[in-house]
């Protein structure tokens, strides 16, 4: 991929996740030449039409093809499909950065965590788990949490610690929007078609 569509993929995902509107693991994004295509499977028109707003409204974007469908895969939602497209959205980031320096590694960590933080089971899905039965929210968290940690390569213990930290500074600040991920287009160059880089990590 290259680097100009990998930020503007990051930018679509984030734009996503913000809106409420759209559930963020249904929706895959394929940047080609500034070209988007989204795929997946959501529950109703308007959440389908609302990606395709969202993913229109980002800068940088020139086209948008929507190939989502809607309401295919609904009634076959359980907590174990919705955990393996969380587990898969994070693998689909870490493996599309385009560089692994340490740099991009953290500013992956900050999204991946704030994104782990938020993710939350259907109601119904969560009502279908029996008594007695292991928090499958929980389950979740723990599995994305070592997946995490493996990536980058620290002890899992340390990334729950940066994950709760997260969540405190979130809810003494509650109009804290998603981190993007700045540092990911760090290259010799200082512009990439037209795409400002960022030369440090933010303060």
């Amino acid at each position: 991929m290259a680097l100009a569509d990998f930020v503007l993929k990051a930018r679509v995902n984030m734009a996503l996740i913000r809106d409420p509107r759209v559930g963020s693991l249904d929706v895959g994004v394929k940047v080609v030449d500034g070209n988007i295509t989204l795929t997946g499977d959501v529950d109703d028109e308007g959440e389908c039409r609302a990606a395709a707003e969202v993913a229109r409204g980002v800068d940088g974007v020139k086209s948008v093809a929507n190939e989502i469908t809607c309401g295919i895969g609904k009634s076959a939602d359980t907590a174990e499909l919705i955990t393996q497209r969380l587990l898969e959205k994070l693998d689909d980031e870490w493996n599309n950065l385009p560089e692994q320096n340490a740099l991009a590694q953290a500013d992956y960590l900050r999204w991946a965590l704030w994104l782990i933080f938020k993710f939350r089971l259907p109601a119904d899905v969560a009502e279908t788990v029996g008594d007695g039965a292991a928090n499958p929210e929980n389950t979740a968290v723990e599995q994305a949490i070592s997946q995490v940690a493996g990536y980058v390569g620290a002890p899992k213990a340390l990334v729950a610690l940066q994950m709760l930290e997260l969540a405190d500074h979130i809810h003494s600040t509650p109009q804290l929007d998603a981190p993007e991920i700045s540092n990911a287009p760090l290259v010799s160059t200082p512009e990439v078609e037209g795409i400002q880089t960022t030369p440090l990590a933010k303060a």
